[in-house]
């Protein structure tokens, strides 16, 4: 009768055979000088460029926070200058307000308002003016910033 061979020992054993084949050429194998420098070097490079990344976009961050700093300043001070000039209004306006209660005739509480009328556009016009003046200022210098930052960013570092 014929012996009966169980097909699993026979899959490990061919297994078994074929992996200390893979291990014996593997074993005689040797990795060229070459090879292992161009690695070694690939690895190096590799490590060089993630570190400039790193300073360029730690840069980029500095750069973009530094804007971030400058909008808000600039929105700060054309928020206080909106409050001076509304205290500045009010001010002058209840000054009036007591000129007129002084006034001994009709035409001089008329004049007084007219007065008031006249000076208050005056300082509101230039209050405008000066805003607008600033406002441009901001936005150029804002522009030139962006400008010299997106290209700070897109420049090209000699290696």
């Amino acid at each position: 009768m014929a012996k009966a061979t169980n097909p699993a020992s026979v899959a490990q054993d061919a297994m078994s055979a074929l992996s200390e084949a893979v291990e014996t050429v593997q074993s005689k194998m040797e990795v060229p000088a070459a090879a292992r420098d161009f690695v070694k070097r690939m690895a190096t490079d590799a490590q060089e460029r993630a570190e400039n990344l790193h300073e360029d976009v730690k840069s980029a961050t500095h750069r973009a926070e530094t804007f971030a700093t400058s909008l808000v300043s600039g929105y700060a001070d054309f928020t206080r200058g909106l409050v001076e000039a509304s205290l500045a209004n009010v001010r002058h306006a209840l000054a009036t307000v007591e000129k007129v209660a002084t006034a001994k005739s009709l035409n001089e509480a008329a004049q007084i308002q007219v007065d008031y009328v006249r000076d208050s556009a005056r300082s509101n016009f230039e209050r405008a003016r000066e805003a607008a003046e600033a406002a441009r200022v901001a936005a150029v210098d804002g522009a030139k910033t962006i400008q010299s930052e997106i290209s700070a960013l897109y420049t090209k570092k000699a290696a």
